[in-house]
């Protein structure tokens, strides 16, 4: 059963909740995205890591296609 929190309890500063680093999650557009994920992958293939290289090329994969995406309908609305 949970309990319900006291609105009074603080969290300790840590290093992971102070607010003044960036969050986890990876800022910029699709183009750089795709770019950033291509070049984690072509590193771990070089390494020999193939399982992971797969995930990463499939992960610049997914990028590529949402900027392909974006692009037609991005010189739409300019136009």
């Amino acid at each position: 059963m949970n309990r319900p929190q006291s609105p009074n309890i603080r969290l300790k500063k840590t290093p992971a909740n102070t607010g003044s680093q960036r969050s986890s999650r990876m800022a910029g557009n699709a183009k750089q995205r795709y770019e950033h994920y291509l070049a984690l992958a072509r590193e771990k293939a070089l390494s020999g890591d193939r399982i992971e290289a797969e995930n990463y090329y499939q992960h610049a994969e997914h990028y590529f296609r949402s900027a392909a995406a974006i692009e037609p309908a991005a010189q739409e609305t300019s136009l």
